[in-house]
């Protein structure tokens, strides 16, 4: 589940006061004879008797709505730039490519070459359509019915596709000629993918996997949402005993508190217990969430069977009725402070209330028994220029009581009051942010951005990890709303104060999806291992880097981890969806675990892949 919160300073307020004068901010048809202006026309002057009737399929004069156009200065609140008279430029930097020219239909009627659409709830005049070629198609726009009215508008694409503008593969498998590139060898994961979900036969959904490791058996745990037949959702777990093939599919997860649940994530800690997070919600006969709090339980079979669920989230973070929700949250387990001691775990997501959006984290230094006060680690408000909502945490542990935190600063320059906010498919003004703590998250290193001015950060976790004391890793996506996403790997060895950058995906050029990495740091060889999931060659497939710790040197080669080919979308449609993230745990040994959910067979299931960080001691 991902939302962000509503503010009356976003696109929406800003629309809403220009709706205030609405008379003049839209712009009517202009007049099929006019012409240049030679100033005014007597009075008695004849009309003169050779000017023929305007012909009756002159059509409607362009108004300027859905151009593409420049807005000078800030990126918000929009002004009206290049665009016509009574009309704002929505800026590249709000999520809408090359600009869009739009004006308010709250009270007026639009041109006629325009639908009163709504953006964020609000009424807009936006570009009419009959088909995707009516749009700047190759620039992200796509024709969709209007929401809230009843023509067809062209509007950000809500799944960008990572191909060519005519709908090709962004590259063909070569080493030589235009738009080729070298397939992905399989190397490192090297025998077939595991079938994590397949023995379940009470689900026919399984996404947004994660994936744990015994930290002393070899045990591996793979969690993912489950969706029944009649409708359920649930959260499901399978597990591998550590030799030969075979899944287990017979971890179940359902809170007797709540209808439903989402965003599970997992965590072996070094006492042998599994855990696992998630948020369970309520919700009504028309699946309006009514309620939301964050959750935690805990297996000691591998998943085999789980403790009951417990709430995590003080009184009054969340609350129902009153606006209030959490959302993502992440849990990492570090040793406790002395042999013997109980484990201490974190635990971090966005605590949203009626009138505040922030990003917290608890603490627990009784394995989860407990739980301190929620620390903020930043709030919605001005960072580096931009005004940002900060969600999708990710946690690394370093050595001692030294943690830290990355997450994903969605601009809400374009009203990002809710899930479709067009800045999520990449934004100049979205940020990319790390802060660190060297008590336990009890106090705070001050917060530093990690993408740059030139990123144009997508709305996905951003995993991290840290080496030592001093070194940092973050991997995120950065990218535009045609899908040409790239996976841009940030190492600080200065403990954030500075960034040093390299591009992860081996590809000649920007055009294909890039989407949802893993990333973990090997602490014996110090190399970065990163998998994602990407359609270069038009199928989709996971793909695999290991990229040296010293941030001079380059990406290795690309590698292939899935084993067949299958639809990669960034579509949220439930039947084609792969969730919000995957994973890549490694273990003491060595041991690579990737896991992900795909399409091969038709409908989202867990997949796995087992390879190799260094050789077997």
């Amino acid at each position: 589940m991902r939302t962000t919160p509503q503010r009356r300073w976003t696109l929406v307020g800003l629309l809403a006061s220009l709706a205030a004068c609405s008379e003049t901010t839209t712009v009517a048809p202009t007049p099929v004879d006019a012409g240049v202006d030679t100033g005014p026309i007597a009075v008695d002057a004849p009309a003169p008797v050779d000017v023929p009737a305007a012909p009756v399929d002159v059509g409607v004069m362009p108004s300027g709505i859905g151009e593409p156009c420049e807005s000078p200065g800030a990126s918000f609140p929009p002004v009206q730039g290049s665009c016509s008279s009574g009309q704002v430029c929505l800026s590249t930097a709000i999520g809408f490519r090359n600009g869009y020219c739009v004006s308010v239909c709250q009270g007026t009627r639009c041109p006629g070459d325009a639908t009163c659409g709504r953006i964020q709830g609000f009424p807009v005049c936006m570009r009419t359509c009959a088909t995707n070629d009516d749009c700047r198609r190759a620039e992200g726009y796509v024709c969709r019915p209007a929401e809230g009215g009843a023509g067809r508008i062209c509007q950000v694409n809500d799944a960008p596709p990572g191909v060519r503008p005519d709908d090709s593969a962004c590259f063909t498998v070569g080493t030589s000629g235009e738009r080729t590139a070298p397939a992905l060898p399989r190397v490192t994961f090297t025998g077939p993918n595991g079938d994590a979900s397949g023995p379940r036969l009470d689900s026919f959904v399984e996404a947004e996997g994660n994936v744990a490791v015994h930290p002393t058996n070899g045990h591996v745990a793979v969690s993912y949402i489950s969706a029944s037949v009649g409708g359920q959702i649930y959260m499901g777990t399978s597990r591998y005993p550590g030799t030969g093939t075979q899944w287990f599919g017979d971890g179940t997860v359902r809170d007797p508190t709540f209808n439903s649940s989402s965003d599970p994530v997992l965590d072996y800690g070094l006492d042998g217990v599994l855990r696992m997070t998630f948020i369970g919600l309520q919700r009504n006969l028309s699946s309006q969430v009514t309620a939301v709090h964050v959750r935690i339980t805990e297996s000691r079979d591998d998943g085999t069977t789980w403790a009951t669920p417990r709430q995590v989230d003080p009184a009054g973070i969340c609350p129902q009725g009153t606006g209030g929700i959490c959302d993502k949250p992440w849990l990492l387990s570090t040793p406790g402070a002395t042999a013997g001691a109980p484990s201490v775990l974190y635990l971090g997501y966005l605590a949203q209330g009626a009138r505040n959006a922030d990003l917290v984290v608890q603490r627990s230094d009784d394995a989860g028994a407990t739980w301190s006060p929620t620390v903020r680690l930043a709030a919605l408000g001005f960072v580096a220029g931009s005004t940002v909502a900060h969600n999708l945490i990710q946690f690394a542990a370093g050595p001692g009581s030294l943690v830290a935190a990355a997450w994903s600063g969605l601009s809400v320059g374009d009203g990002s009051g809710g899930t479709d906010s067009n800045a999520r498919f990449g934004s100049p003004a979205n940020r990319v942010l790390f802060r660190r703590s060297r008590d336990g998250f009890r106090t705070l290193d001050a917060m530093r951005v990690v993408s740059r001015p030139t990123d144009s950060p997508v709305y996905v976790q951003p995993p991290v990890a840290l080496d030592g004391a001093d070194t940092v890793h973050v991997v995120y996506v950065s990218g535009d709303a045609t899908g040409a996403w790239d996976i841009i790997l940030a190492t600080s060895t200065n403990g954030g104060e500075s960034w040093q950058h390299r591009k992860v995906n081996d590809d000649p050029e920007s055009c294909a999806l890039h989407m949802l990495p893993a990333m973990l740091v090997d602490p014996v060889t110090h190399d970065v291992h990163v998998t994602w999931m990407e359609n270069r060659f038009g199928e989709g497939a996971v793909a695999y880097a290991r990229c040296p710790g010293g941030a001079s040197m380059a990406c290795g080669r690309n590698e292939q981890v899935s084993d067949r080919p299958f639809r990669l979308s960034s579509s949220r449609n439930p039947q084609i969806w792969h969730g919000d993230y995957n994973g890549l745990t490694l273990s003491p040994q060595g041991e690579l675990w990737s896991t992900w959910s795909d399409t091969r067979t038709g409908s989202p299931a867990m997949y796995t892949a087992h390879g190799r960080a260094r050789p077997a001691p």
